[in-house]
């Protein structure tokens, strides 16, 4: 995974950088608009033109499902305990299943998993 990362850098650089790049590749995938719900591969290769289309396929894959898991999970939590429902709540479970992502994306997630709860069931 990432191979283009390990060429001379430091275990602990390669881990920050493959954090950056995950973030910045879910940043992409939840970004609203004429992107909203498609894959990043093309956004992501003109920021990173050192990727392969494996890599970038594999970051796209990755970004995808951390997107999917903390909508839903937020979706779930909010049918649970309605316009109560809080960030600590979700953060928790978000962080341990991806430990990569930011507090910025934590909060983008949750902000439109609530988004659609709210919007499909009516919670405001």
């Amino acid at each position: 995974m990432f191979s283009w990362l390990n060429r001379g850098k430091a275990e602990v650089s390669v881990a920050s950088s493959r954090d950056a790049l995950l973030n910045e590749g879910l940043d992409f995938a939840m970004a609203f608009g004429k992107n909203w719900l498609k894959p990043i591969q093309d956004r992501l290769a003109a920021r990173h033109p050192e990727l392969s289309q494996d890599e970038l396929n594999e970051v796209n894959t990755i970004c995808q499902a951390a997107m999917k898991f903390g909508h839903d999970y937020v979706y779930d939590l909010a049918v649970k305990a309605g316009k109560n429902t809080k960030q600590s709540d979700f953060e928790p479970a978000m962080k341990s299943r991806y430990a990569w992502v930011n507090a910025k994306n934590v909060s983008h997630l949750f902000s439109q998993g609530m988004y659609y709860a709210w919007k499909d069931t009516g919670l405001a």
